[in-house]
């Protein structure tokens, strides 16, 4: 079942974190699915290739019908992100979609890279404690999940880390220390949210041992194709530096106002995508978001966002095109089935 989300965004571009709106799924469903897990990711995942762009290139996408479609393997997609609550093993129905959204990248051969956040209804920080609590409950039930983001667009001001740079790097250590074997990136940053450096010295003080991957949102600098927000966060830090989620803007709305860009506009800021990641051998991963479009502003009132690569009915919009042509990756004309 599809698991919508949407974007809070501002008038000046500045993006917040996703809200997933789920359905209602039971418990038994969750309990099922996670027996039917336990089998199938008995066996180890191996490491996800570079694509022909000298990057490895996936999908922040939150939908699990995403990976069914045969495009997605058409581009050479092994990579994925999904956002999820802090507490998530605490909430039926957000465990349930999480799981979901697990087996399916599993069954299409992708590793998974889970990113927390706040919890649905609560933006308040958990104490280190909490967090590490459920932390470990989450890899008690995914212990195959080995790649994580401590939180998402901490440096935002709609999150409860843009000011407590010390909490986010205390969610760090938590989870470097009690995670052996894992791959634990930095928190992610945005580029809307202006002097990201200062916010990331006062995380270095505390983080324990120095972060090695260091995710960033890059959604100013493609659709302006400014380079100098990522070129001042690659001199200031050490290690690689993954897009963890950027895509091609058609429309979005803020409070109800709607702000449109167009199909052209989503495709000039893919190609900046790829031309952006392509200035430094240190950027390593891009994840797209996102996949299927929520429709048309009038027949999608409810959404908030479209950066889709494919119409709501599965046709493909231009800036797929552009993506399998910078991948150099033949994929289908015709519209999957399955839409």
């Amino acid at each position: 079942m599809p698991l919508p989300y949407a974007r809070n965004v501002a008038p000046d571009g500045r993006l917040a974190f996703p809200e997933r709106v789920t359905p209602a799924i039971s418990v038994a469903f969750c309990i099922a699915l996670l027996a039917c897990l336990a089998l199938a990711f008995a066996a180890t995942i191996a490491p996800a290739p570079a694509s022909a762009a000298g990057f490895q290139f996936g999908l922040a996408d939150y939908e699990p019908a995403t990976f069914s479609d045969p495009r997605v393997a058409e581009l050479g997609v092994h990579i994925a992100r999904d956002v999820v609550p802090w507490n998530v093993v605490a909430s039926p129905r957000d465990l349930a979609a999480v799981t979901a959204w697990l087996a399916a990248v599993k069954q299409a051969g992708i590793t998974p890279l889970i990113t927390f956040q706040h919890a649905d209804g609560n933006d308040r920080a958990p104490a280190q404690a909490q967090f590490l609590k459920d932390f470990l409950r989450f890899r008690a039930l995914f212990p195959w999940v080995t790649e994580f983001c401590p939180w998402d667009e901490a440096t935002h001001a709609g999150q409860p880390t843009a000011r407590r740079p010390r909490l986010a790097a205390q969610y760090y250590n938590a989870m470097t220390s009690h995670c052996a074997g894992c791959t634990i990136t930095a928190p992610d940053t945005l580029d809307a949210d202006g002097n990201i450096e200062a916010w990331i010295g006062q995380f270095l003080r505390t983080a324990r041992p120095y972060p090695k991957i260091w995710p960033l949102n890059p959604y100013i600098s493609v659709s302006t194709d400014n380079s100098r927000p990522i070129r001042r966060l690659l001199s200031f830090v050490h290690g690689q530096v993954w897009f963890s989620e950027v895509g091609g803007i058609v429309w979005w709305r803020f409070h109800g106002r709607l702000i449109y860009h167009g199909e052209t506009y989503a495709v000039r800021s893919t190609k900046n995508i790829f031309r952006l990641a392509s200035i430094s051998p240190r950027i390593t991963r891009v994840y797209y978001y996102h996949w299927r479009s929520p429709g048309t502003p009038q027949s999608a009132k409810k959404s908030t966002w479209d950066a889709g690569l494919v119409t709501a009915s599965g046709v493909a919009r231009p800036a797929l095109l552009a993506v399998a042509k910078a991948l150099h990756r033949q994929i289908q004309t015709a519209t999957p089935s399955s839409f």
